[in-house]
């Protein structure tokens, strides 16, 4: 049996709800770890939307004029992206982003804050292993470089009105490995949000080895802990993605296969468009001109917003 559809058998018949505290300035807080299940890896998307929920946006093309040659430029005032990946106590890009009081920058046995995101109805952030110390061929360690924890899979939902804290373990979209060290036989969490009462997150690995099944969007609700969807694979691997309404947009792209962005209804996990691009696509940002920017692997592209 294919490794993945065993872990998730196996996660499926044991799953318990574990507990795991923190402290931070003196002040211990409690959080539940919650693992993710996923019963089928070649995606398990719903057959219907809520009732007024099915419509979702469209996208077209259409031209675009501004300088956009890399992330940095996505953050232009006029431009939605969300959260600013980097928090300048941790060593990562010079933002104005600040971690919140209520985020550790370690949790639990030596796991490291990655990132925290803003695009949601209250802070979410992401935890990988802590940075290896031993130097690289150039002189300087992972840990010389960012102080961020590497492949982050576990997700915590900073609900302020929450007393106890929920963490979602996504360990178990791991990939069968081919010659592929242990500590990265697994996807990483890439983008987090909590819509609505709905986690929606991304999650991919290196491509090449994991046998196709890569590159996800999944919605959990974080009142049951139930999986709702996992969209089809190779769906999203952008550094971020978009709620947008009804919809969720991301894109994809691998140096071997055609790159696309992709419209997903947010309550299903169906794609609901395709549109073919030029080269990889990295960030979406979403204008106040009602256009969808994106910037690609060496240029960009726009699209209208059509609601």
């Amino acid at each position: 049996m294919n490794r993945l559809f065993l872990s998730a058998a196996l996660l499926a018949a044991t799953v318990t709800t574990q507990a795991q505290d923190y402290t931070l300035d003196g002040v211990v807080h409690q959080t539940e770890i919650v693992p993710v299940v996923v019963s089928n890896f070649n995606g398990q998307t719903l057959d219907a939307a809520p009732a007024g929920k099915s419509k979702t946006i469209t996208l077209s093309r259409t031209s675009f004029s501004k300088p956009m040659d890399d992330y940095n430029a996505l953050a232009l005032p006029e431009l939605k992206v969300g959260n600013i990946i980097g928090h300048p106590t941790l060593g990562w890009d010079d933002t104005d982003y600040r971690i919140p009081d209520i985020v550790p920058e370690v949790y639990s046995d030596g796991w490291i804050l990655n990132d925290v995101f803003y695009d949601g109805d209250y802070p979410v952030a992401t935890y990988g292993r802590a940075p290896k110390t031993e130097l690289l061929p150039w002189g300087e360690s992972e840990k010389d470089i960012s102080r961020r924890g590497r492949d982050p899979h576990l997700i915590m939902l900073v609900d302020p009105s929450k007393e106890v804290k929920k963490v979602y373990n996504t360990s178990s979209m791991t990939f069968p490995p081919k010659n592929r060290a242990a500590d990265i036989d697994r996807q990483s969490v890439r983008w987090a949000v909590v819509k609505d009462g709905i986690l929606y997150f991304s999650i991919s690995g290196l491509m090449g080895f994991d046998g196709g099944q890569n590159a996800y969007v999944v919605a959990i609700d974080t009142s049951t802990d139930k999986t709702l969807w996992v969209s089809k694979p190779n769906t999203c691997n952008t550094d971020n993605f978009l709620i947008i309404d009804n919809s969720i947009v991301c894109g994809f792209g691998e140096s071997d296969k055609p790159d696309f962005i992709y419209v997903l209804n947010r309550f299903t996990g169906v794609r609901k468009q395709k549109l073919w691009v030029a080269h990889g696509p990295n960030w979406l940002a979403q204008g106040s001109d009602g256009r969808l920017y994106v910037s690609l692997y060496d240029n960009h592209v726009a699209f209208k917003i059509n609601r």
